[in-house]
């Protein structure tokens, strides 16, 4: 908000006096009939946005400048419920119930009457307004009829007053801060009524208040307000693209693929890793599709029987990087339960290109595609043994032993 906007000083902004009512909402000294009926149409929705059954209310009314000879082209018409709020058990709370209830009621409606902006607000009748003018819409007839009369206005107080909540106004717009922009109205509202109370319609503060209203302040205020309860309601988009999982992979023997889709992959202590000194209990884990792929080919596959089918798993570890340990050579270890959900089947090894089946795999109907008549459980045994060479079906020579 820029002060030079505000610090033009114009107590023409605030008073002004017109030989006739406002002809846009009156016919001499009596409301129009059609802007009567808007009116009392907008009144009655504004009544069923209370939510109070049966509400007993006593006039309905229309105040301030555009019910006297003071209005301008920037003055709203200020529509009053009138209640009687000691029925109330509890009337503190309503009187906050019926606040909140007109601000977001004003402030999600954009009603007009001839251009003029339309305010709705509760009055309790034990609390009158203070106005030069005031017509109940109710009844078609005016509870204070208003009076042409100079206006003793002292500009140079007016003019400091404006000054002080400009200031007020301006140093919380900047700060960002719901709380501090909640307080600053608040004061601004208990300051112009204090002024009322004591100087009338013409005070000090109530006209440096209009000033203010018409140069648009408390609406940025009140706007601003909206937008920081939005921003702190609303989940910003994230600036950066969504990174992608950091997957890792899982060797497992087919049987176990029912409890892992029941349980997940639970940290075990194999027989393998039981001979190691110092090892822990964890889930083990490949880095890289091809490490899992060779480490089955070699060392790893030397843990199953030569007839075992064996799965791989994809596995989402993002999240769960400050629980994964590095262990011998490409592996890692995970020390925490893996869910099922992070946990994806990518083939069975027996689905690998190349794969040969055993001599109990061979009248498999699944394996049918993977013999010929020069492929057989025994080709690669037959083909080493021409090269002087001794290993197991799936390639694999035999591990030194100590």
């Amino acid at each position: 908000m820029q002060l030079k906007e505000l610090d033009n000083f114009n107590l023409g902004d605030a008073i002004y006096f017109h030989d006739e009512l406002n002809p846009a909402l009156f016919d001499g000294d009596k409301m129009k009939d059609r802007v009567r009926e808007q009116l009392l149409l907008i009144a009655e929705d504004f009544v069923d946005h209370l939510g109070i059954n049966n509400l007993d209310i006593t006039d309905i009314t229309i105040s301030g400048s555009n019910a006297a000879y003071s209005y301008t082209r920037h003055s709203d018409i200020d529509l009053h419920i009138l209640v009687d709020m000691s029925k109330f058990n509890d009337d503190d709370v309503y009187r906050e119930l019926f606040d909140a209830k007109k601000t977001v009621y004003n402030d999600s409606h954009d009603i007009t009457i001839d251009g003029y902006e339309v305010e709705l607000y509760v009055q309790d009748t034990n609390q009158p307004v203070i106005s030069l003018g005031e017509y109940s819409i109710l009844h078609n007839s005016w509870n204070r009829l208003p009076r042409k009369r100079r206006a003793h206005v002292d500009q140079i107080a007016t003019k400091l007053k404006y000054e002080k909540l400009i200031k007020l106004g301006s140093y919380a717009y900047k700060t960002n801060s719901a709380e501090k922009i909640k307080n600053v109205l608040r004061t601004i509202k208990k300051y112009r009524q204090a002024g009322l109370d004591l100087n009338g319609e013409f005070g000090p503060e109530n006209l440096a208040f209009k000033i203010m209203r018409k140069k648009g302040l408390i609406k940025k205020l009140y706007d601003k307000l909206q937008d920081l309860h939005d921003e702190r309601l609303s989940l910003p988009e994230s600036v950066n693209e969504e990174k992608e999982p950091l997957i890792m992979y899982h060797v497992t023997p087919t049987r176990n693929l029912p409890f892992i889709k029941r349980r997940g992959l639970i940290p075990t202590m194999g027989s393998r890793s039981s001979q190691i000194e110092h090892e822990v209990h964890g889930v083990f884990l490949f880095p890289d599709k091809i490490s899992a792929e060779d480490a089955v080919m070699n060392w790893l596959g030397d843990q199953f029987d030569e007839d075992e089918d064996l799965a791989m798993l994809a596995v989402n570890v993002s999240g769960l990087e400050d629980s994964i340990q590095a262990g011998a050579e490409y592996e890692k270890i995970s020390t925490v339960p893996i869910e099922p959900s992070r946990i994806k089947v990518i083939h069975t090894m027996l689905e690998c290109s190349g794969y040969i089946p055993s001599v109990k795999q061979k009248n498999d109907p699944r394996f049918k595609t993977a013999l010929t008549v020069d492929v057989t459980p025994y080709s690669i045994q037959d083909n080493a043994r021409k090269l002087g060479s001794k290993i197991k079906r799936d390639g694999r020579p035999p591990l030194l032993r100590a």
